[in-house]
């Protein structure tokens, strides 16, 4: 199916409403000289993983309660340093009071003082940790278990987001561990494994020019040569298991669009699903600094994806 007439089926009016973002800055943030940055370990699975913390000099958004967290995961072949640098969240997160973490993955050069050519198994990809069967669900448990007693972050107010191969292993979690987490944001990704059986708040961006995770799926352009379900078979079993009501007419900002699946009347039984998509989106992070894979890829920036995913976020 081509992307035009993919859109035509997800939408569900051909009307269109004009979006003004609440943060719209071309340009992303410098990494935030404040707060503090610590890298940590907990075993798991048999080994040591590892993964770094951001906390806020900020308030928390509610005073003397917990505070919430967003844990983003780098994309294939990344690593934390990567996704903590290009793509927002640290600064967001620096805003708003949250903390945010930023997990390392697994690879032949991974480890301290490397933490290279790392992936995560989000199911069927990719390379090495999926190859070797690395419980990436378990290290996520383990990791927040720990979280929540050392840095008293909220246990109900657990945000997962991640680029591209880090997207899919968010689509995983929301999937696999809906118990722990509260809404997922993918970026630049695909769902490789079973679909929803319970609700979650799903929030997907996409570039509609992405050739590494194509829109309308098959093989990537990537060296690994994996290929992928469309956007439309990895954003509807989402829209089926949170019964949401039908889409809206597409918010338009520029070459951004975004649809928004209201969440039922009864939200204990059902959830909202989002889908932001980049008209001149390439693989990489819209609002970010530019793709991490391939600089030459085309890069979004009418509006920023990590406000919007905060956004969302706070709704849930």
């Amino acid at each position: 199916m081509r992307p035009l007439v993919l859109l035509a089926v997800l939408t569900a009016s051909a009307l269109s409403l004009a979006w003004t973002p609440r943060a719209a800055a071309a340009d992303p943030a410098p990494v935030p000289d404040v707060g503090t940055r610590s890298l940590e370990w907990v075993g798991s699975g048999g080994a040591l993983r590892w993964y770094h913390v951001f906390e806020p000099t900020t308030p928390a958004p509610v005073p003397d309660a917990r505070r919430p967290l967003v844990v983003c995961f780098h994309g294939g072949g990344g690593n934390a340093a990567s996704a903590y640098e290009n793509y927002g969240v640290a600064e967001e997160a620096q805003a708003r009071g949250w903390v945010a973490v930023f997990p390392e993955g697994t690879g032949p050069l991974s480890g301290t003082g490397t933490f290279a050519l790392q992936s995560w198994n989000a199911g069927d990809c990719c390379v090495f940790a999926a190859e070797n069967d690395v419980d990436d669900v378990g290290f996520f448990a383990d990791m927040l278990g720990q979280l929540v007693v050392e840095h008293d972050v909220d246990p109900d107010r657990v945000f997962v987001t991640g680029f591209s191969n880090g997207a899919m292993m968010s689509y995983r979690l929301g999937v696999e561990r809906p118990d722990l987490v509260t809404a997922i944001a993918p970026v630049g990704g695909a769902l490789v494994t079973d679909p929803p059986t319970a609700r979650v708040p799903l929030l997907a961006i996409h570039g509609l020019l992405d050739t590494r995770v194509p829109f309308d799926g098959g093989m990537g352009s990537g060296l690994a040569g994996e290929v992928f379900p469309s956007q439309f078979e990895s954003f509807v079993p989402f829209l089926e298991a949170n019964g949401s009501c039908d889409l809206l007419p597409p918010y338009v900002h520029g070459a951004a669009m975004l649809f928004v699946a209201p969440a039922p009347a009864a939200p204990a039984i059902g959830a909202e699903t989002w889908y932001f998509l980049a008209l001149d989106g390439g693989h990489s992070w819209p609002g970010g600094n530019g793709s991490i894979v391939n600089p030459s890829e085309p890069q979004h920036t009418d509006v920023p994806a990590t406000p919007l995913m905060f956004d969302f976020f706070e709704r849930q």
